[in-house]
């Protein structure tokens, strides 16, 4: 690992673990044992490192649901996985995404503009390797379905605008539209497989 690799690396725990805003390049300099000119010439300023730290964290997660997934039975097996480790993760992305879009917006519309890219390819794939498996039915519009799934699951899981019934969590709201997404564009078999894999991800049950 040469320094600059190092450097991101280093400065991504600390965002994550201190807060955006409050790390300042001094503080990484500090605990890099670096000086601040040579931060400088291989980053430019604190955004370019933070962009590329984020980038860091955001590729580092989106592997490790790769990783999650790659055990799955079926694709609808993983994608259930990979949903249940986006509403794990929920919680600090969401910390991470609202202090990119309060103080440095440019880098969070990079940051979701790419990653947006890199999500709907995978479930580009995800979807084709179903329909070729007889889990989804044939005649669905691709990109339709994407935007569908990509837009609703990020009303509750990033942009925060849809209400929820009283005493209803996230996750449980979570499972539930996805589910319910998945029913309606699968075959007899790929639904029957919703309902085993929904009452294992879902904590309020098939009924709720």
């Amino acid at each position: 690992m040469d320094q600059k690799e190092r450097i991101v690396r280093e400065a991504m725990q600390m965002f994550v673990s201190e807060g955006i805003k409050s790390v300042r390049m001094d503080d990484i300099a500090r605990q890099l044992g670096v000086s601040k000119r040579t931060l400088y010439e291989l980053f430019g300023d604190k955004e370019s490192l933070l962009y590329l730290a984020m980038e860091h964290y955001f590729e580092s997660k989106r592997l490790e649901r790769e990783r999650v997934s790659a055990g799955a039975s079926n694709v609808l097996e993983a994608m259930f996985r990979v949903l249940n480790c986006v509403m794990a993760d929920s919680e600090a992305v969401q910390r991470l995404q609202g202090n990119l879009r309060k103080f440095y917006p440019t880098v969070h519309e990079r940051l979701l503009r790419e990653g947006s890219a890199k999500s709907r390819r995978d479930l580009r794939r995800m979807l084709e390797q179903g329909i070729a498996d007889g889990l989804f039915v044939a005649t669905i519009h691709i990109d339709l379905a994407i935007s569908v799934l990509y837009y609703t699951a990020s009303a509750i899981t990033d942009r925060k605008d849809l209400l929820l019934p009283e005493g209803m969590s996230e996750r449980e709201a979570f499972v539930q539209i996805v589910s319910n997404f998945f029913r309606g564009i699968s075959t007899p078999e790929g639904a029957r497989l919703i309902d085993d894999y929904r009452k294992r991800y879902d904590p309020a049950g098939p009924d709720r």
